[in-house]
């Protein structure tokens, strides 16, 4: 598991409160109980703890926890 995908699972479980084991690379966001409401804090709140802008755009072609991490990986994070 890379410190990327550590991070945003971090991410669920302190802005959600949604237990670490349920989250897997292939849970969708729905799997999660994420509304589009709910997705649109969670770029929030990666953009807080990650500092990487994820946008509207890019949000809605994501569904899994996977895809979101590889695109937090492809802009180029700061693992803090």
């Amino acid at each position: 598991m890379s410190s990327v995908q550590d991070s945003v699972i971090e991410v669920f479980v302190n802005r959600f409160d949604i237990d670490k084991d349920a989250i897997s690379p292939t849970a969708t966001f729905d799997d999660l109980g994420l509304d589009s409401l709910s997705q649109l804090e969670l770029a929030t709140a990666v953009k807080k703890r990650l500092g990487v802008e994820i946008s509207d755009e890019e949000l809605s072609e994501i569904s899994v926890v996977a895809d979101l991490v590889s695109l937090v990986e492809e802009k180029g994070v700061n693992v803090r």
